[in-house]
């Protein structure tokens, strides 16, 4: 079964992830699946979610496309951002693998395990958005986070 997506509105500034004083839309959605396949399965999925904004999200000063992973929390977010990476998109979707998470909490190589998921995640998406029509029409960077943006590295 696919993800389902809640809409809310959230204030910047009260996280890392998003951007300070803007009222941003935030679809959220939570993915019990904890095996390899699955995960994979739902990261796509809440991609190509953030990729079906993309045209409400790219303005004039967009310049890089954030995928976000918080390991500790075990949440990827999508956002469309300018050079400085402060300016985000006015929709931002975020992903919560709790599935993930309980598996994670059980696990006695859990520090080797999150490094290999980071891997993982990070090769899916820059896979797919390679490959991705909806990404390849605009002139995005994209940007892996998974330290604070201003660590950021190419997808």
């Amino acid at each position: 079964m696919g993800l389902t997506w809640d809409k809310s509105l959230v204030a910047g500034g009260n996280d890392d992830l998003l951007g300070d004083g803007v009222e941003f839309e935030v679809y959220s959605s939570v993915s019990e699946a904890d095996q390899d396949d699955s995960v994979n399965t739902h990261v796509i999925e809440a991609l190509d979610y953030a990729l079906s904004y993309l045209d409400r999200n790219v303005k004039d000063e967009s310049r890089f496309f954030l995928v976000g992973w918080d390991a500790t929390s075990s949440t990827l977010m999508f956002a469309v951002t300018d050079d400085a990476k402060q300016l985000d998109s006015p929709v931002v979707v975020r992903c919560h693998f709790a599935g993930f998470s309980k598996k994670l909490a059980s696990d006695s190589q859990r520090e080797s395990v999150v490094e290999a998921y980071k891997e993982n995640v990070r090769f899916w998406c820059k896979e797919h958005l390679s490959t991705s029509s909806a990404f390849t029409q605009y002139s995005l960077i994209a940007l892996f986070v998974d330290e604070g943006r201003a660590r950021a590295g190419l997808l």
